[in-house]
């Protein structure tokens, strides 16, 4: 059987073809890989500054707890758990201030809104929010 050179030619072109594309499929799963293995140490970089952020946050947790309880009782007495903060006796001390606590009458009191009927009290600019106060304000120029 007589061989074609067109034929052949032809067959040579497609086996030259299939040889590129095997290599180029190569390089691409080559590439697809690497692209791989950097998202992997990417999301564990990411995971790592996430237990990061998240142990931060907890330490703050505890400082602003902390905080919460020197505010409640700048004096620094201990206070027993079973016992509520409007049961103990006013702190003659605030702190490092070493300033005597206001008597017990001269204590901020919330006071109820009025009920149905009753005229609206005025209160005091120092009750006023800061917005009120704003809004209050007349303008300068």
């Amino acid at each position: 059987m007589p061989r074609d050179p067109t034929l052949h030619e032809a067959l040579s072109n497609i086996m030259g073809a299939y040889h590129h594309s095997q290599e180029t499929m190569g390089t691409v799963l080559a590439k697809f890989q690497e692209t791989q293995q950097l998202q992997e140490e990417h999301y564990l970089g990411i995971r790592e500054d996430l237990k990061s952020i998240n142990t931060t946050l907890v330490t703050i947790a505890g400082v602003l707890a902390d905080l919460v309880n020197i505010m409640r009782d700048p004096a620094g007495h201990k206070r027993d758990p079973d016992t509520s903060l409007d049961d103990e006796q006013p702190s003659t001390s605030s702190g490092a201030s070493g300033q005597k606590a206001p008597p017990q009458d001269q204590q901020a009191t919330i006071t109820p809104p009025p009920a149905e009927g009753e005229p609206a009290r005025k209160r005091s600019l120092r009750s006023r929010t800061k917005t009120e106060n704003i809004a209050k304000t007349p303008d300068r120029k």
